[in-house]
């Protein structure tokens, strides 16, 4: 599963390219890519949460964002990767300027979805002990954020204990999440002192 999984990333890394109307040789870096467990907007993609024999929660289907980097900005592509047919749905693409992004990070918070962007038939189904009140709420997610001047932001869900509870125990691994941390951090670094030395 592990193997397939990372082949669809791949062929994400190309289509984020073609979503954003990016050509390969304007690129600065290699790109980046954060994927968590998504059950919101998610097109009517199969859900489900299991625990492998190595101890690892898998999910599906996979919120996944890929960050590509050009000379003054960097393109975000989003989506929510459906494991069983490989489509990618709910696809969505925002730039950002680097002077403009003022935090990038990993970190805990409390975050809600109401049943309408989850779906009836999960939150009486799969999801149903997830769920308080008609909302599935995360009290304690570790999540990738990424933070504008403007207000705006990325933001992906890496885990939740709800998450590793519902599946039976285990862990879910957020390495790839805190690589991107210092990758963005590195670039941002670069780009805002040439900017202040130009």
């Amino acid at each position: 599963m592990d193997a397939w999984i990372q082949d669809d990333l791949k062929d994400l890394k190309a289509r984020a390219l073609d979503k954003t109307g990016l050509d390969p040789s304007e690129l600065v870096a290699e790109c980046v890519m954060v994927y968590g467990p998504r059950f919101w907007n998610i097109g009517g993609a199969e859900v489900g949460i299991k625990k492998g024999g190595d101890g690892i929660v898998r999910f599906m289907p996979l919120g996944v964002t890929v960050i590509n980097f050009t000379a003054h900005q960097l393109m975000a592509y989003q989506c929510a990767l459906d494991l069983t047919t490989g489509n990618c749905l709910s696809e969505g693409t925002d730039e950002y300027f680097y002077r403009d992004v003022v935090s990038v990070s990993t970190q805990s918070k409390s975050k809600t979805y109401e049943e309408a962007e989850i779906g009836k038939e999960l939150s009486h189904g799969l999801l149903k002990d997830l769920m308080t009140a008609g909302k599935l709420q995360f009290n304690a997610a570790q999540m990738f954020i990424l933070t504008t001047s403007g207000g705006t932001s990325i933001e992906v869900v890496l885990r939740d204990p709800k998450l590793i509870e519902r599946a039976g125990g285990g862990s879910i691994p957020t390495d790839m999440a805190d690589k991107a941390v210092q990758t963005v951090r590195k670039m941002l670094r670069e780009k805002k002192t040439i900017s202040a030395t130009a």
